[in-house]
């Protein structure tokens, strides 16, 4: 449950509690109807109240904002490798070839069965904001309340968050920094297979050569878009496919050397940007070297 109190001033005296909630602290439509359902949910001066009662200066409000625990998330003890954990956010650095979400084929060896297990006492939902694909390693951004679930996922759509990535790729694209603006369409006949194609949604990518050894290179990405495969299709457009990313031109099979190596975004806490760094795995250093 996330516990918000807030002290009315006087740029709010005789204003509503629902003006307060849109206006101050920013509440969405979503989390006002679920605070109506609680007798706890909304409190002034600590006696329940509805969202159309007029508060005064150094009234103090009070939300309770429950949460409800992820169903048919078994809690697993996976591990977990923690970058930063505060009240409304846990960012966790994944391995690679461990998917993000349980499905058919992955039900207890998924991020959010480990997440589930971490707060295994503790009525949880697993809201994941920045998802990687199971062969993608580095860092996912994970809301630990509905609020800060909300406000990330607004950064998100207004693409405020920043992500960079890192990739192992095949030779060295001719232009050493650049940009890659390709839309891309899903592949007729597939349901994961993703290419170039002017029927496709707009997808751009900024890239630059970190470093170039024997005929690979490590290779920055900056997504402005976030297209399914982004990365992959687009490194692989250019002529230059990550390492053992056999479905889009890697002649090696095996692990997509791609790794989430940072993530900016606004700390719902205090509004503050703040910057989470992943290291890059071994499996990408030791081959570039």
């Amino acid at each position: 449950m996330k516990k918000i109190k807030s002290v009315i001033d006087t740029q709010f005296d005789g204003k509503s509690v629902k003006t307060v909630l849109k206006h101050k602290l920013n509440i969405s439509s979503a989390i006002l109807t679920d605070l109506k359902k609680y007798p706890d949910g909304i409190t002034v001066n600590g006696a329940h109240a509805n969202v159309n009662v007029i508060l005064h200066t150094g009234d103090v409000l009070i939300l309770n904002i429950h949460d409800i625990p992820s169903p048919n998330i078994v809690p697993v003890d996976i591990g977990l490798d923690i970058l930063l954990e505060n009240e409304d956010i846990l960012v966790v650095n994944k391995p690679r070839n461990m998917p993000t979400h349980p499905s058919q084929n992955h039900h207890d060896d998924t991020l959010a069965n480990g997440v589930m297990y971490y707060y295994r006492d503790t009525d949880f939902t697993f809201r994941v904001i920045t998802r990687l694909d199971r062969d993608t390693s580095g860092a996912v951004l994970i809301a630990k309340n509905r609020l800060a679930a909300s406000m990330l996922s607004e950064q998100m759509q207004d693409m405020k968050i920043y992500k960079e990535y890192v990739a192992l790729c095949h030779g060295t694209p001719a232009e050493t920094k650049g940009t890659i603006d390709a839309p891309i369409a899903r592949e007729e006949g597939s349901t994961i297979r993703r290419l170039v194609s002017p029927e496709g949604k707009t997808a751009i990518t900024h890239y630059e050569v970190i470093s170039s050894k024997n005929d690979l290179s490590l290779i920055k990405l900056n997504p402005q878009t976030g297209r399914t495969h982004q990365l992959r299709v687009h490194l692989s457009h250019i002529g230059h496919s990550i390492y053992g990313d056999d479905m889009y031109g890697s002649a090696v099979v095996g692990n997509t050397r791609l790794h989430c190596r940072a993530i900016t975004f606004i700390n719902p806490a205090d509004g503050e940007a703040i910057t989470v760094e992943a290291p890059i795995p071994s499996d990408i250093t030791e081959l570039i070297q």
